[in-house]
């Protein structure tokens, strides 16, 4: 996967990270050319974090999990902000463009009929926004076992997923199996 060798790093967080680093690079906001960044990101982050683990308190391979796990979230939620930001300020709609002899307020330019109103796939847009938010809401709530092997199987099959990871494809057709299982009591639920 990685030419990092982390020596004395425990084994399974080592594997981790790797495991999750894969992950994110198959996110729309990073490359394969970011593995290395994300691992050495993600790795930096459970070195910082693991002086303060308690044996008494925990499995160190559960505080490994949420300490990786909430670190590529951050690393996710900063990528988004990072491609939304335009580089624009917020106006008010009431704000005035233009000269004194053409000026408007930028709330009759808006609905005007060349405007982003008048646009006849803006419905579309608004849909498919919609159902982006629907899906981050359903993903949101999946058990975390659920969502890795969504995330895993999203954009290749189990025989792919089972060859870049290591994991028997048996195993995979079942965490499969699961997910479509949870997808399907989720839509029974929606229905009634």
């Amino acid at each position: 996967m990685s030419s990092n060798r982390y020596g004395g790093v425990d084994s399974y967080a080592a594997f981790f990270i790797a495991y999750k680093a894969k992950t994110l690079t198959r996110s729309p906001f990073f490359t394969r050319d970011d593995f290395e960044d994300l691992q050495q990101e993600l790795m930096l982050a459970y070195l910082h974090a693991w002086p303060d683990f308690d044996e008494s308190k925990g499995n160190p391979k559960s505080f490994v999990k949420a300490i990786v796990n909430n670190c590529a979230g951050m690393i996710i939620r900063e990528a988004e902000s990072q491609m939304r930001w335009t580089g624009q300020k917020e106006l008010s709609l009431s704000t005035i463009i233009g000269s004194d002899d053409s000026a408007m307020e930028m709330m009759d330019i808006i609905s005007g009929e060349h405007s982003i109103w008048g646009d006849p796939f803006a419905s579309d847009s608004h849909m498919a926004v919609e159902q982006n938010m629907d899906i981050q809401k359903l993903l949101e709530a999946m058990p975390e076992e659920i969502r890795m092997t969504y995330e895993l199987l999203k954009d290749q099959s189990i025989t792919e997923a089972a060859n870049a990871t290591g994991i028997p494809r048996t195993t995979l057709s079942s965490k499969a199996k699961r997910l479509r299982q949870y997808l399907e009591e989720l839509r029974l639920k929606e229905e009634n």
